[in-house]
């Protein structure tokens, strides 16, 4: 195989990534993700084109499950009766297509960081990854900056999530990074798997100590509970296991901690909060907007708080307190689980999220003036959970034969010794932490993660 045309494969990867990270904008409507998901299946027509050998990679049961969910969603589109929420943006056909298309790009991830494998070495193919974190990173802190510097941030072409806009700017909110993403909780979720490459690398050289500091004060900016609080356990949890295994104190694995903690008090100097509305503008608009005193309870006082530090720490402490329910949607989440049948074959990727749509709508239904009001009226909604996604999409068949594939995966990094296995466990669990409370697809990222363990589990072989 010529050179050029592995270097091929890899531009494929790394433009897929980079586009996943540029969620906020779209061109002639169509998301850039969606470019970075679609490029992956080039890879498809590449295999013919260069006659790619297949012989030596090794998946396990991952690309079994992966058809059994396909099967599964193809076969139950079929026979799927309910109508798109009135505010869709795609047919029923092309919304189920993409989520298709989403676990195949991730299959296609996992087959791409193994078979490059045989052409760079694994350090440089972490490093290339590495560097796209960094990228994303600088762009997203200039977008931060530029609320309170008084320079243009990004033209953000894509819709937010709620379906309108992307809502950065609010009376008496504070400044959250959204950086390149419609959510400061997306750019959160897609910063984290960076972190533990960051100080994998740094053992090597030192300048990814410096190069670190960008995607930790990116995702502190964020104010992302999910996001800081799911690095920091991971780092502890294997740092644990590392010290009952080997009787040591491995420092290289609180660096992150102490880094993630110092730079979440530094942050405090760059907190924003936006101005009060004139007065005259209440109403119609809420008190709140024109009095930044008025909270609507404690964990939007903690939430608003100009201290970055105290709130993403004050915020964890009142959700601890007050139960798993604090976190966002979780609870109408759970009623749906309650309220539905147990799923043996789940009903398909897409179509689980339609189902769940309309029943969010009458869960979260409220009178006001007479008139009943809904939260997210004719969207569809997402479950915001891989579990439950991968639960109500391929039924307990389905998400118990990944959990199994997750234990493997987990096993062997703590089971072997290698230094890079503890950091690769440090990016699988903070992911999948993250996932119980964002995101719900298989993410290109973990795709790298998984790529990563199974090229090192079948290396020891």
């Amino acid at each position: 195989m010529k050179i050029k045309e592995q270097n091929i494969v890899l531009s494929i990867l790394l433009s897929s990534i980079f586009l996943e990270g540029l969620d906020a904008f779209s061109i002639f409507a169509v998301p850039f993700p969606w470019f970075g998901v679609s490029i992956l299946l080039l890879i498809i027509p590449a295999y013919y084109v260069f006659n790619f050998d297949l012989s030596s990679l090794n998946f396990g049961s991952l690309k079994y499950w992966i058809l059994y969910v396909v099967t599964v969603t193809i076969i139950k589109a079929f026979s799927f009766d309910l109508e798109m929420p009135q505010y869709a943006t795609s047919t029923y056909s092309q919304f189920i297509s993409l989520r298709v298309t989403k676990i195949i790009s991730f299959f296609i991830v996992v087959w791409i960081i193994q078979f490059l494998a045989s052409y760079f070495t694994k350090d440089q193919l972490i490093e290339y990854i590495a560097y796209i974190g960094v990228i994303i990173s600088v762009l997203s802190l200039y977008s931060y900056f530029s609320f309170f510097l008084d320079f243009p941030d990004f033209n953000r072409t894509r819709a937010g999530s709620g379906g309108w806009s992307q809502p950065i700017q609010r009376a008496c909110s504070v400044l959250r990074n959204y950086g390149t993403f419609r959510e400061p909780s997306f750019l959160a979720v897609w910063t984290v798997p960076f972190i533990p490459l960051n100080f994998y690398l740094a053992r090597k050289n030192n300048k990814w100590y410096f190069l670190s500091i960008l995607p930790i004060l990116s995702l502190i900016l964020t104010r992302s509970l999910t996001g800081v609080i799911s690095v920091l356990v991971a780092c502890l949890v294997v740092l644990f296991v590392y010290l009952l295994k080997t009787k040591k104190l491995e420092l290289n694995f609180v660096y992150p901690i102490i880094m993630i903690l110092f730079v979440s008090l530094i942050a405090n100097n760059i907190s924003f909060k936006f101005p009060p509305l004139d007065p005259s503008m209440c109403p119609p608009n809420s008190a709140d907007k024109c009095d930044c005193s008025i909270f609507d309870d404690s964990l939007d006082e903690a939430k608003n708080s100009e201290n970055i530090a105290e709130s993403i720490f004050s915020r964890a402490t009142l959700i601890v307190g007050g139960g798993i329910d604090g976190f966002g949607n979780f609870s109408y989440l759970t009623n749906h689980i309650l309220n539905e049948n147990i799923k043996i074959f789940g009903d398909g990727l897409g179509s689980s999220n339609i189902i769940y749509s309309y029943n969010f709508e009458k869960q979260t239904a409220q009178v006001k003036s007479g008139e009943i009001v809904f939260r997210n009226p004719g969207q569809i909604v997402s479950f915001n959970n891989l579990y439950a996604n991968i639960y109500f999409s391929s039924g307990l068949i389905g998400l118990i034969w990944f959990l199994f594939i997750l234990f493997k995966y987990m096993y062997y990094l703590f089971k072997n010794t290698e230094i890079i296995n503890y950091y690769l466990a440090i990016q699988l669990f903070s992911i999948l932490l993250m996932f119980f409370f964002q995101a719900e697809e298989l993410s290109t990222l973990l795709g790298v993660s998984v790529g990563l363990i199974i090229l090192e589990s079948h290396k020891n072989e």
